[in-house]
């Protein structure tokens, strides 16, 4: 009776380590897709000094309202050259805080420009391009 016990155990051990590897291979894949899904996306070179070209512009913002709204437009439409959405609404928004402050409507909080350049920086990464933001706040 132990002869036939022992092959029956070796096989239970040997599907109970392939059980393992395969749960292990699934849960390794699961987490590489996982983080791959959250990290930002990453945008090209061009887009990232687009992008610094607009963050650049909006220290040029003209100081009447009708000349703000034709620089609004404007920017509006070399925002729209950027394939990567997500970065262009980070400047989308900083710029939005610079004509807050031309207009005399109110000044944006530092911690608030901090936190639009770290993630507009997070998509250029890859780009090896680093956006500065010139500070807009008091």
């Amino acid at each position: 009776m132990t002869a036939l016990a022992r092959p029956q155990n070796s096989k239970a051990i040997l599907f109970g380590v392939i059980a393992l590897l395969i749960f292990t291979a699934a849960a390794v894949a699961g987490g590489y897709w996982w983080n791959e899904r959250n990290k930002p996306s990453q945008a090209s070179k061009t887009d990232c000094l687009l992008a610094q070209k607009l963050v650049d512009s909006a220290q040029k913002i003209p100081g009447d309202k009708a000349a703000i709204e034709t620089w609004v437009k404007s920017e509006r439409e070399l925002r729209s050259q950027l394939d990567d959405g997500y970065l262009g609404a980070s400047i989308s928004n900083y710029n939005a805080l610079a004509v807050i402050r031309a207009k005399g409507d109110g000044t944006p909080q530092q911690k608030r420009v901090q936190q639009l350049a770290d993630q507009a920086n997070s998509h250029c990464t890859d780009a090896n391009v680093t956006l500065v933001f010139p500070p807009i706040a008091s």
